[in-house]
């Protein structure tokens, strides 16, 4: 049995007059606690009325009602006085936003002024289509020509022309100095060779829109941390590709305090909602890591993996030839090649592969030797050796920064690709050999036995002698055509590429 206030929304719900009282009214509360007390068919009656009344109450009854209510705001007809159509709102917006201008003290700082326009930027007419926004910071300030950017360039082109369903795909870049994300649309204008009159506006976003780190940046994500957590709020997935953790599992052959600087940037990472490798391997290691060094998180951390692509004519390549470009393809050409691709740098190990070489050479075994990089870090000593060498432009040729254009003629030229690095994210110049059908030398990593599993030749040890010993045995079994072939390796497009990374986007982070 219930009685209670005659005021707010409590006689809708007790339904009886006569269990009402005045709140205000000391004696209305006395007379009414007395005549339940003292009146045992009140009493009676106000108790079979509470249980018939409670049913009304159920949770169950609260939900069909407010699905009844939905659905008839859904589908009634408008009605004039209570709804503004579509039209009236655009038509009223910009009215609504200069009253919301009025209302502004003349003095407001920055992040106050900030807040209001954030607030503002959710006025909308109607719903808008998700975005995935595609950070390639790195690309628009600086395309360095490494890897990293070739499969932003080729990932980003695919998104483009096969954006994920329900999805407008929408290149942004950011700055250390400036806090938020641009549209990168004079960039991808350029990129797809046509032109913008659009300006590179700060972003909207709405929940269900998709952050995807893909270029590679760790200070400009360092500054932009407490933007993205604010994304992240507001409903958007924060997710990143996560290339190699190299200079955290081998610091020494990289500058000091690389691996300080990739560690803050995974810590970062792992504040929101996943990452995508390029390979399984990298998936393993950052699973790894993220077990001993991660976060306590009470949502779990999404972490999937897909493979880069090898079609470089869908990658928007870059194109030219230098002057001696016919030359050295005609010399490359004249006897067995090697080629090594990619920066040069310590962890690469090309120091050793010209070592080896030079035991080649020693022993009277004509062969090329063909450097594809440029020069990278801790490397001041390997440089000026080679450009000291007396091989230099006879069996010895290093080709600093050409074109995919340049490259793919000398892949053609070659006779047989050395990956010699310790450690890689996923070796795309595997892919690059096997599809120009070049036979491929790598040394035994789990990454590279991921990507090339039985079509390659492995070797191991760190000294020019282990090498130089493999590269003998390979040119025996080269001579007798008994050398692992790449000619069915399996390797995807840019565009499957791009359909593996489109199916990870849709993983569980929530």
């Amino acid at each position: 049995m219930v009685i209670g206030s005659n005021t707010t929304s409590i006689p809708e719900v007790i339904g009886r007059e006569d269990a009402l009282f005045d709140p205000n009214d000391e004696v209305s509360i006395s007379q009414k606690l007395a005549e339940v007390l003292y009146n045992p068919a009140l009493h009676a009656k106000l108790t079979q009325h509470g249980l018939q009344q409670a049913k009304k109450f159920s949770w169950d009854e609260s939900a069909k009602r407010a699905m009844t209510a939905i659905t008839n705001i859904k589908f009634s007809p408008v009605n004039s006085d209570v709804t503004l159509k579509k039209n009236a709102i655009e038509a009223n917006q910009n009215i609504l936003i200069k009253k919301i201008a009025a209302l502004v003290p003349s003095q407001i700082s920055n992040k106050e002024m900030r807040s209001i326009a954030h607030s503002i930027s959710y006025i909308q007419t109607e719903p808008k289509q998700s975005q995935l926004f595609i950070d390639i910071s790195e690309l628009v300030q600086r395309d360095a020509g490494t890897g990293i950017q070739r499969v932003t360039r080729s990932i980003l082109k695919e998104l483009l022309v096969n954006p994920p369903e329900g999805y407008i795909v929408a290149p942004v870049y950011a700055t250390q100095g400036n806090l938020g994300y641009r549209h990168a649309r004079h960039f991808t204008a350029k990129m797809l060779g046509t032109t913008s009159t659009m300006n590179d506006d700060v972003i909207d976003h709405q929940p269900g829109d998709i952050f995807l780190g893909l270029d590679l940046q760790h200070h400009v994500v360092a500054a932009q941390k407490n933007y993205l957590s604010a994304l992240r709020q507001d409903g958007v997935k924060i997710l990143f590709v996560v290339y190699d953790l190299l200079p955290i599992l081998l610091p020494h052959v990289f500058q000091a305090g690389t691996d300080s600087n990739h560690k803050a940037w995974l810590d970062t990472l792992m504040s929101f909602d996943g990452a995508l490798c390029i390979s399984r391997s990298v998936a393993d290691e950052l699973k790894i890591w993220q077990r001993t060094h991660g976060p306590n998180r009470l949502r779990p951390y999404a972490i999937d993996w897909f493979h880069l692509g090898a079609d470089v004519a869908n990658s928007i390549p870059t194109r030219g030839f230098p002057a001696d470009a016919v030359r050295i393809l005609k010399q490359i050409k004249q006897c067995p090649s090697f080629i090594c691709v990619g920066t040069i740098e310590p962890r690469k190990r090309q120091t050793q592969v010209l070592e080896a070489l030079e035991l080649l050479w020693n022993q009277d075994v004509n062969v090329n030797l063909v450097l594809i990089g440029r020069q990278g870090w801790l490397v001041d000593s390997l440089i000026k050796h080679i450009q000291r060498h007396p091989e230099l432009g006879k069996r010895l040729f290093w080709l600093d920064g050409i074109s995919d254009e340049y490259l793919e003629q000398v892949y053609a030229a070659s006779t047989c690709l050395i990956a010699a690095s310790e450690g890689e994210g996923f070796g795309l110049p595997l892919i690059e050999a096997a599809q120009h059908k070049l036979p491929i030398i790598a040394r035994d990593i789990p990454v590279f036995r991921e990507v090339a599993g039985e079509y390659a030749h492995y070797f191991q040890g760190l000294h020019a002698a282990d090498l130089a010993s493999e590269l003998n045995n390979w040119l025996s079994l080269y001579k007798t055509g008994g050398y692992p072939k790449s000619d069915d390796m399996p390797y995807l497009t840019w565009a499957q590429s791009a359909e593996q990374l489109t199916t990870c986007l849709r993983l569980d982070t929530h």
